[in-house]
């Protein structure tokens, strides 16, 4: 069995949930090796990554689960992982703001994957008046920023947007 599992859970926020998932792992000795928790329109949703006990039972893991009433699981064997996080270096932080419309995020992705620029994570909020992405990106050695700003630039007009580079001077925890 993989030593390592991606859990994910999502439902209706409510005070109480990362508590109760926690203490089922901790119960089954499992321990939780990286994970981000958010609320996304009033839906709590959270991704574990868990180093699995010697002895480990896939069917009491989702049995225990099950009786948190609300929320919805996905479980996942991780065939590898990096030991621990790696340094983000050429870090780069992508602020795009504009007025909302379907393709903002995928043009920016695109163009960014066109790049070999990693996407390590995305903040998106819209509102009437305004949309909000923050993208965090690892740029490779060779890219010039200059060069990427210049063009980031010239799809942001594209896109009736404005954007922003600026490197990342915070790491995550």
């Amino acid at each position: 069995m993989s030593k390592y599992v991606s859990l994910t859970a999502i439902g209706k926020d409510k005070p109480g949930i990362v508590g109760a998932i926690t203490k089922v792992l901790y119960e089954l000795n499992c321990n939780i090796e990286d994970s981000t928790m958010t609320i996304l329109y009033g839906q709590f949703a959270m991704i574990l990554i868990i180093k699995l006990p010697a002895k480990f039972s896939q069917k009491t893991l989702s049995s225990k689960l099950a009786k948190l009433s609300g929320l919805s699981f996905s479980y996942s064997k991780l065939s590898s992982v990096t030991d621990k996080k790696t340094k983000k270096q050429n870090a780069f932080v992508i602020s795009v703001y504009g007025a909302d419309k379907p393709g903002i995020v995928y043009k920016v992705s695109e163009f960014l994957a066109g790049k070999k620029i990693n996407i390590t994570d995305v903040q998106t909020m819209a509102s009437k008046k305004t949309y909000i992405m923050l993208i965090e990106a690892q740029f490779p050695n060779a890219l010039s920023e200059l060069k990427v700003s210049k063009e980031l630039s010239a799809l942001a007009a594209s896109l009736g947007v404005t954007v922003s580079l600026n490197k990342a001077e915070l790491s995550r925890i």
